[in-house]
């Protein structure tokens, strides 16, 4: 399990990378099914849930900006396109702190996509989440597909939480 630092009040709740992954994939899909939100009608995550195979998964791909920082490091950071959304990250030193959905969602995935490099964290050998940022189109684009479990409870609410498999 990939826990993360949280952030106390934060938008998101989940305690780990593969929740918090899933978490935000779900609130950008959401958003942009708002035309308020989306007024371009823009579909940067289209996702699915399979419940005979435990996954949920999905493409992405969001708009990026590319700049090399006074340190010489090249930078890439999600280009909103979703009007009046921020994101809380919350307080306590969260792991996350992007402030606008398409940003936070790109530093989850990537924070997950580090962690599935490195076998220790990683010992399973799975990849979930996978990206590449296209300089031309700037676009930074890629696929989830991330173990997810279902169920029902007494009062017929259905529950998914993401499958922890990382580990940190």
């Amino acid at each position: 399990m990939a826990n993360i630092a949280p952030g106390l009040g934060g938008t998101f709740k989940q305690s780990t990378a593969e929740g918090r992954a899933l978490e935000s994939l779900i609130f950008l899909q959401l958003a942009e099914k708002t035309s308020n939100n989306n007024p371009d009608g823009r579909n940067a995550v289209n996702g699915t849930f399979d419940d005979e195979q435990g996954l949920y998964t999905a493409v992405y791909s969001l708009p990026a900006t590319q700049v090399i920082n006074t340190q010489g490091q090249l930078v890439i950071t999600a280009s909103p396109f979703l009007v009046g959304l921020t994101i809380n990250p919350g307080d306590d030193n969260p792991t996350f702190k992007s402030t606008v959905p398409e940003a936070y969602l790109l530093e989850v995935l990537m924070y997950v996509q580090n962690l599935e490099r490195t076998p220790a964290k990683n010992p399973q050998n799975r990849n979930a989440v996978t990206g590449n940022y296209n300089s031309d189109t700037g676009v930074f684009a890629g696929t989830v597909a991330l173990p997810v479990s279902f169920s029902l409870a007494t009062d017929g609410t259905i529950a998914i939480a993401a499958q922890p498999y990382l580990q940190t």
